[in-house]
């Protein structure tokens, strides 16, 4: 977990062994990128002669050092780019060029390709996003399709397919940090080859510099500030063994040296030698003082980010009432990062359908979700659906594709900066699902208030993700979800809950509260309120424990065990508080296409294709008179009752869908 109290004004670091020189040949570019932290374009004039890459060329032909690297603007566009390719792989140099891609599209730069190619080059190319309307929102219009254009070149060539080695690069495109670099390489790769048949090595995720043109943006935006306290609340200390300024030199187009390619841009030069050129310098015991300063914590963020990307491994889940919540989830949430619990649900635990989904959702939507689990159930097609809490609306926008142009998604929402994000990506979420018309639409309100909103019977299904805990007065809220559905509709959510009532005082501490801990009800009061309000045989799905990592937490919440729980709720009429026999026979028929060989109803129902099994009357009612009822044939009556179902589970967790032993926390 990052560290929150210390800073970088008190870091102290020198350079150790050289490994890689980072050569900057100016600011030419052919785009003008919105997140450019140099600020290249096709104008820029700061631009490496012939004697200065000669003299570099020279220099670095005396030292030991392996690794350079190319870079601008756009190398491609200085004069001697080529020939310092040419020139450093006769001397053994291994070599990398930081390209805009798009170059590599126009005539005159395209024999690059082959260049590369020759000299076994690394291509490390910029690519922030694998969407056609983002990209262009920040490299200028037809950036996207150039770029495929050129991607494919070089897969034909045996880059990123047989041996070439190709990594892109990802910035995000707002005042956010990017997602996990190793989840967001997966979604990358699975929508490049699936849509466009392109393949890469290695995706590096870096977090946008506050300097230069993006500062400018940042400031005209009022967002800097904002942006600045993320990056410092997100400090990692960890991070600094590892920072590329350590082992890098960075030389600017008239050979002057600098720890890195940022310090570069804003003129801070390595110090002790801030009059030499880099061939006028002896590197025997060469380890001065690396230079800090704030544009350095976009270095240092969380699981941490450079040129070279991810520099930890990093970790998703680490680490009057309302107005704690509020303000916990505005301001001292940034991103599911920081939560001090392990509530926040792995990517593992997702369904497979809905990982195919979540490349499509956007990063800041993603990045700034905080649920604990996957409530999101089978065959939503055409249904209207409210998400309950539904944050930055990442669940909202999963449910919108999987509805369909014939269904529609209800988001509600208390707090303004959650809802507000959410609120911004409707019009791109709509064009990507290639609806015309949005399906979605998002509430600020508290969730104490929904039927202010829904009428009575109007809702097919109704879902929420971690977020009932932090709400007083639940009973009210599941009975107003109960009066918005519709008969035969359903409750689908995910929460943490405690294997005992939790103490007052637990209950009014802010952190527990916003990290979903203090107000999680006992597991067996929320079944009996449940019950109350109509939902009268509560089906668990699933359930798991939840580690408190966070040694402070810990401390406070002693012997109480919590669990995250999904449960099926059915208002249906006819439901039993007890399992009844009455001799009914159920089949599932398949067709549920994210389930065709079984079907799961809760942990202890699963049911396989076209094998017929005994079940109670209110299973009977849960498949014959809902969504599924197409599904299923469901043999038998009500005439006859032969007693209490002795087969039937009751709802638990069978052990082979359970990660908890059955006495355990729940």
């Amino acid at each position: 977990m990052a560290n929150t109290t210390a800073t970088l004004d008190n870091i102290h670091a020198r350079k150790g062994k050289i490994e890689l020189v980072q050569i900057n040949l100016g600011d030419k570019c052919n785009q003008v990128c919105s997140h450019c932290h140099v600020g290249a374009s096709p104008n820029g004039k700061k631009n490496m002669d012939f004697v200065t890459s000669k003299k570099i060329i020279e220099k670095l032909s005396s030292l030991e050092i392996k690794k350079v690297e190319l870079t601008g603007g756009t190398p491609e566009l200085n004069p001697h780019c080529a020939m310092l390719i040419e020139e450093l792989s006769k001397v053994g140099k291994e070599l990398v060029v930081r390209t805009s891609l798009t170059v590599l599209d126009m005539p005159e730069y395209s024999h690059f390709i082959k260049l590369y190619q020759k000299h076994n080059v690394r291509i490390v190319a910029s690519f922030p996003a694998v969407f056609e309307d983002l990209m262009d929102r920040q490299r200028g219009k037809g950036a996207f399709q150039r770029s495929i254009k050129v991607l494919r070149k070089l897969n034909n060539l045996g880059y990123g397919t047989n041996g070439l080695q190709l990594d892109l690069v990802h910035n995000p495109v707002g005042d956010y940090l990017p997602p996990e670099q190793n989840q967001l390489e997966k979604e990358f790769k699975q929508i490049l080859f699936d849509k466009h048949s392109v393949s890469f090595n290695n995706l590096v995720a870096i977090v946008n510099s506050p300097i230069n043109r993006f500062e400018n943006n940042l400031a005209k935006n009022d967002q800097l500030d904002g942006y600045l306290h993320l990056l410092k609340k997100r400090f990692n200390p960890e991070t600094l063994q590892h920072v590329m300024c350590r082992n890098l030199l960075s030389i600017d187009y008239q050979g002057h040296i600098y720890d890195c390619d940022f310090n570069q841009a804003l003129s801070y030069k390595i110090k002790g030698v801030e009059d030499k050129k880099f061939w006028e310098i002896d590197f025997h015991d060469f380890s001065p003082e690396i230079y800090f300063a704030e544009h350095c914590y976009a270095c240092t963020v969380n699981d941490g980010s450079s040129c070279h990307g991810a520099l930890t491994e990093g970790n998703t889940c680490e680490s009057d009432i309302k107005e704690s919540v509020k303000e916990y989830y505005s301001k001292e949430l940034q991103r599911s990062a920081d939560l001090k619990t392990q509530a926040c649900c792995t990517m593992d635990s997702i369904p497979g359908h809905l990982k195919k989904v979540l490349p499509y959702i956007a990063e800041e939507v993603k990045t700034k979700y905080y649920g604990c689990g996957s409530p999101i159930p089978l065959h939503p097609d055409g249904l209207k659906v409210l998400d309950v809490g539904c944050g930055s609306g990442r669940d909202s926008y999963l449910l919108s594709r999987l509805v369909g142009k014939d269904g529609f998604v209800y988001g509600i929402d208390m707090t303004k900066e959650q809802i507000s994000v959410a609120k911004k990506y409707v019009e791109e979420h709509t064009k990507r699902f290639g609806y015309s018309s949005p399906n979605v639409k998002f509430i600020e309100d508290i969730i104490e208030n929904l039927g202010n909103h829904f009428q009575s019977e109007t809702l097919d299904l109704a879902v929420s993700n971690c977020v009932i805990n932090l709400v007083e007065d639940k009973e009210n809220v599941f009975r107003q979800i109960y009066q918005a559905l519709k008969f035969g509709g359903e409750f689908y959510f995910s929460d943490i809950y405690a294997d005992r009532r939790i103490p007052e005082q637990l209950q009014r501490d802010p952190v527990l509260y916003g990290e979903c801990l203090g107000g999680a009800l006992y597991v067996k009061d929320f079944e009996r309120m449940a019950k109350r309000v109509g939902f009268t045989d509560p089906r668990i799905i699933s359930k798991r424990v939840v580690e408190v990592t966070n040694e402070e937490v810990k401390e406070a919440v002693g012997n109480i065990t919590f669990c995250s729980i999904t449960y099926r709720l059915w208002k249906l009429k006819g439901l039993e508080d007890a399992c009844e026999d009455y001799g009914h026979i159920a089949t599932y028929k398949g067709h549920v296409s994210e389930s065709p060989s079984s079907f799961e109803l809760d942990g202890s129902h699963i049911f396989e294709r076209n094998r017929p099994e005994k079940v109670c009357g209110n299973t009977a009612l849960m498949l014959s008179e809902t969504r599924f009822k197409d599904f299923f044939q469901v043999t038998g009556s009500f005439d006859e009752h032969f007693g209490l179902f002795r087969e039937c589970g009751g709802g638990e967790v069978s052990g082979k869908n359970d990660d908890t032993p059955s006495s355990g926390c729940c």
